[in-house]
């Protein structure tokens, strides 16, 4: 039997179906023999099916031709036909008449695939022409993937793929504010998101090509992009309002907050690491503050069990952390390549707990004694020897090239201190804290040798630098024992934070010599 393009270029005006789908599924059978021609094959199957319906003779047809569309749209000669907006506007027309959701009676065969392979070709075509991303962004295409997503009702498929689209999408303030303002596209969001976390878990459907967590996680990196742009055109009209959603807006938004949340709470770490879907959920609570509108405040500290959004946050910090600097631990030192994996995953977890701590007294307390267990600080350790998860943030904070996280663990012990810079700087030391408050540009008091020398027993005094009590012998023991390796370390953090410290101004290093 021919194959379908030997069919229709040769001539064939009136091809039976039959004739086609045999055709068609030779072509199938055998696709990679036309990819070194892709653009020219991927132009003949558009030209037939999408912008006309010259061969679209039965649902199996559509479904075998843009299966072929979907492989040669894999190359790059190929995605450059499927990136033009025809082709992008027809694909979507298409996959939207075609879109059946799962708990419809109507089970006509190769249906459903027609939906979903369309939207795949639509992703891959903005994977691989990045230009095209802006037609995706036209308003009737907008409104294409948003009412298909609308209608899911728990389709795997089609929710992943729609969500992947408008990830890609999403790229300018302009289109979020058509999607909020047209769709409600936050609220059609954080209901997928909603019925992807109840799902996970369970099995996939069989013809599903994902799973509830990939799922999960598509829709909220969907979500994080909205929420990022969206913020963008609510700042241009409210430039008086702070990096979080302002009360009105944030409302609006409220239902992504609430998902996110539950996915903080029920998504315990894997491997170590953030799940992919607690990724983009800490993002998004990033951007709520508690100080909005009651409907938020309760969603963050709800009545019977007020902190327990705080302990959930709090868990996924400690357990990164302590893994983080136990394996640091076995290698000498917080080395750059343990921090590099994992300083995107702490930061905005630290920012999170940061805000909670600065905007409510409970969380703040809260987290107080869960970094510090014994309820005060242990001025007879070193910052980075005393029990608890300080000894650790104190680690983290004094790398010297961590990227934000250094200022974030920062700040985050700062707001358990009240933003007392005097406390901070005996809590932590003034050899750990000056890095971070030569970055944030934190005035260090005149007198703060005088005020933090305390005398807490007859005997003792903290010593401001180290951040514990004067003891010289315990000092020189502590050299003595160090390798030649720790040394150098050692020296190299000093060297780095004098230089800092140096070309702000803040001192003045001459050489000797």
């Amino acid at each position: 039997m021919s194959d379908y393009f030997s069919l229709v270029e040769g001539g064939g005006a009136d091809i039976d179906c039959r004739r086609l789908e045999g055709g068609l599924a030779a072509v199938a059978s055998n696709v990679d023999l036309y990819a070194p021609q892709a653009e020219r094959y991927a132009n003949t199957i558009l030209q037939r099916f999408v912008y006309a319906e010259t061969d679209r003779c039965s649902p199996k047809a559509t479904s075998i031709a843009l299966g072929i569309l979907k492989a040669l749209g894999r190359q790059t000669s190929g995605a450059s036909a499927v990136a033009s907006q025809q082709a992008i506007g027809g694909l979507l027309e298409l996959a939207r008449t075609y879109y059946v959701p799962c708990d419809s009676a109507d089970t006509t065969p190769y249906v459903s695939d027609i939906c979903s392979d369309a939207l795949t070709c639509i992703a891959n075509a903005m994977l691989l022409h990045p230009e095209c991303r802006s037609r995706v962004a036209e308003h009737q295409c907008l409104d294409n993937i948003a009412k298909i997503l609308g209608a899911t009702n728990g389709d795997l498929t089609v929710e992943f793929l729609c969500a992947r689209c408008l990830l890609l999408a999403l790229g300018t303030k302009e289109a979020a504010q058509y999607c909020v303002e047209q769709h409600g596209l936050q609220n059609v969001l954080a209901q997928t998101a909603q019925a992807a976390l109840n799902a996970d878990g369970l099995t996939s459907a069989a013809n599903s090509r994902f799973t509830p967590q990939q799922v999960l996680a598509e829709v909220l990196k969907a979500a994080l992009s909205l929420c990022t742009y969206s913020l963008q055109w609510i700042h241009d009209t409210e430039p008086e309002s702070d990096s979080s959603f302002p009360q009105e807006r944030a409302i609006e938004f409220a239902a992504l907050l609430d998902v996110s949340l539950r996915v903080l709470c029920n998504s315990p770490l894997e491997a170590h690491h953030l799940s992919s879907a607690a990724k983009q959920a800490v993002g998004i609570a990033m951007d709520f503050s508690t100080n909005s509108s009651a409907e938020i405040r309760e969603l963050w500290l709800p009545g019977m069990a007020t902190l327990q959004n705080v302990d959930a946050i709090y868990d996924l910090l400690k357990g990164i952390v302590s893994h983080t600097t136990s394996e640091s631990s076995e290698t000498g030192s917080c080395a750059d390549n343990v921090i590099s994996e994992y300083q995107d995953e702490l930061t905005p977890l630290a920012l999170v707990l940061t805000r909670l701590a600065t905007e409510h007294p409970d969380a703040r307390q809260r987290l107080f004694l869960a970094i510090y267990p014994e309820g005060t600080i242990d001025y007879s350790e070193l910052p980075e020897n005393r029990p608890g998860l300080s000894a650790k943030l104190v680690r983290l904070m004094k790398i010297p090239h961590g990227g934000m996280l250094p200022g974030a663990i920062g700040d985050l012990l700062l707001a358990l201190l009240g933003h007392d810079i005097k406390q901070f700087i005996m809590a932590v030391g003034y050899g750990n804290a000056a890095g971070y408050m030569v970055a944030r540009n934190i005035a260090i008091p005149s007198d703060i040798i005088e005020q933090v020398k305390q005398q807490d027993d007859e005997s003792a005094s903290v010593d401001p630098i180290t951040g514990r009590y004067w003891d010289q012998e315990g000092i020189d023991r502590e050299l003595a024992s160090m390798t030649d390796e720790e040394k150098e370390r050692e020296a190299e953090r000093l060297f780095v934070l004098f230089e800092r410290l140096n070309k702000t101004g803040v001192i003045k290093v001459e050489n000797p010599i």
